[in-house]
Protein backbone atom coordinates (compact mmCIF):
# COMPACT_ATOMS: atom_id res chain seq x y z
CA UNK A 1 0.00 0.00 0.00
CA UNK A 2 1.63 3.38 -0.89
CA UNK A 3 0.34 5.95 1.15
CA UNK A 4 0.15 9.71 -0.01
CA UNK A 5 1.16 12.52 2.59
CA UNK A 6 -2.39 12.98 4.29
CA UNK A 7 -3.00 9.39 4.47
CA UNK A 8 0.30 8.47 6.52
CA UNK A 9 -1.07 11.03 9.37
CA UNK A 10 -3.96 8.54 9.70
CA UNK A 11 -3.98 6.51 12.49
CA UNK A 12 -2.67 2.68 11.81
CA UNK A 13 -6.58 1.41 11.80
CA UNK A 14 -7.96 3.83 9.91
CA UNK A 15 -5.23 3.39 6.90
CA UNK A 16 -5.96 -0.50 7.19
CA UNK A 17 -9.34 -0.01 6.21
CA UNK A 18 -9.07 1.61 3.26
CA UNK A 19 -7.80 -1.44 1.85
CA UNK A 20 -10.85 -3.59 3.14
CA UNK A 21 -13.94 -4.71 1.71
CA UNK A 22 -16.96 -2.66 2.86
CA UNK A 23 -20.64 -3.85 2.78
CA UNK A 24 -22.29 -1.43 0.46
CA UNK A 25 -25.52 -0.59 -0.69
CA UNK A 26 -24.80 -2.18 -3.78
CA UNK A 27 -23.73 -5.85 -1.95
CA UNK A 28 -27.06 -5.21 0.40
CA UNK A 29 -29.32 -4.86 -2.43
CA UNK A 30 -27.51 -8.13 -4.80
CA UNK A 31 -26.71 -10.06 -1.52
CA UNK A 32 -30.40 -11.10 -0.62
CA UNK A 33 -30.87 -12.17 -4.73
CA UNK A 34 -29.18 -15.76 -3.56
CA UNK A 35 -32.14 -18.21 -3.06
CA UNK A 36 -32.19 -20.90 0.20
CA UNK A 37 -32.01 -23.19 -2.96
CA UNK A 38 -28.78 -21.86 -4.38
CA UNK A 39 -27.06 -21.71 -0.81
CA UNK A 40 -28.13 -24.81 0.30
CA UNK A 41 -25.10 -26.43 -1.82
CA UNK A 42 -22.84 -24.35 0.99
CA UNK A 43 -24.79 -25.69 4.14
CA UNK A 44 -22.20 -25.75 7.04
CA UNK A 45 -19.60 -23.88 4.89
CA UNK A 46 -18.26 -20.22 5.32
CA UNK A 47 -18.64 -18.52 1.49
CA UNK A 48 -17.11 -15.40 -0.06
CA UNK A 49 -19.52 -13.08 -1.49
CA UNK A 50 -18.15 -10.62 -4.20
CA UNK A 51 -17.96 -7.10 -3.14
CA UNK A 52 -21.06 -6.47 -5.07
CA UNK A 53 -22.96 -9.37 -3.50
CA UNK A 54 -23.13 -10.73 -7.55
CA UNK A 55 -21.24 -13.77 -7.08
CA UNK A 56 -19.76 -16.14 -4.61
CA UNK A 57 -16.19 -16.75 -4.76
CA UNK A 58 -15.23 -19.35 -3.18
CA UNK A 59 -16.27 -21.70 0.27
CA UNK A 60 -15.05 -23.82 2.38
CA UNK A 61 -15.68 -25.56 6.20
CA UNK A 62 -13.42 -22.98 7.98
CA UNK A 63 -12.11 -19.16 7.31
CA UNK A 64 -8.43 -20.67 7.14
CA UNK A 65 -9.00 -23.04 4.39
CA UNK A 66 -11.69 -20.38 2.28
CA UNK A 67 -8.90 -18.08 2.72
CA UNK A 68 -6.46 -20.39 1.02
CA UNK A 69 -9.15 -21.26 -1.11
CA UNK A 70 -8.90 -17.61 -2.21
CA UNK A 71 -5.50 -17.26 -2.57
CA UNK A 72 -5.29 -20.29 -5.12
CA UNK A 73 -8.24 -18.43 -7.18
CA UNK A 74 -5.82 -15.33 -6.96
CA UNK A 75 -9.13 -13.86 -5.09
CA UNK A 76 -8.04 -11.14 -2.70
CA UNK A 77 -9.83 -12.34 0.88
CA UNK A 78 -9.25 -8.29 1.99
CA UNK A 79 -12.01 -7.41 -0.74
CA UNK A 80 -14.60 -10.32 -0.27
CA UNK A 81 -17.37 -10.68 2.44
CA UNK A 82 -17.89 -13.89 4.17
CA UNK A 83 -20.08 -15.43 5.80
CA UNK A 84 -21.65 -18.52 7.40
CA UNK A 85 -24.42 -20.65 6.00
CA UNK A 86 -26.02 -22.70 8.65
CA UNK A 87 -26.03 -26.34 7.66
CA UNK A 88 -30.41 -27.88 8.57
CA UNK A 89 -29.36 -29.21 11.94
CA UNK A 90 -27.82 -26.23 13.04
CA UNK A 91 -30.31 -22.96 14.78
CA UNK A 92 -27.70 -20.80 14.91
CA UNK A 93 -26.39 -17.96 12.88
CA UNK A 94 -23.15 -18.24 13.64
CA UNK A 95 -20.39 -21.50 13.34
CA UNK A 96 -19.42 -22.61 16.68
CA UNK A 97 -16.14 -21.47 16.84
CA UNK A 98 -14.74 -22.24 13.63
CA UNK A 99 -12.82 -18.97 12.61
CA UNK A 100 -9.47 -19.92 12.52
Amino acid sequence: MILTSNESRLPLSLRLLKDLAVITQEYRLNRPRFSQAQLAAYQGRWVAFSSDGRRIVGCGPTVGELEAELAKAGEDAQQVVFEWVAGPEEDSLAPGGDLV
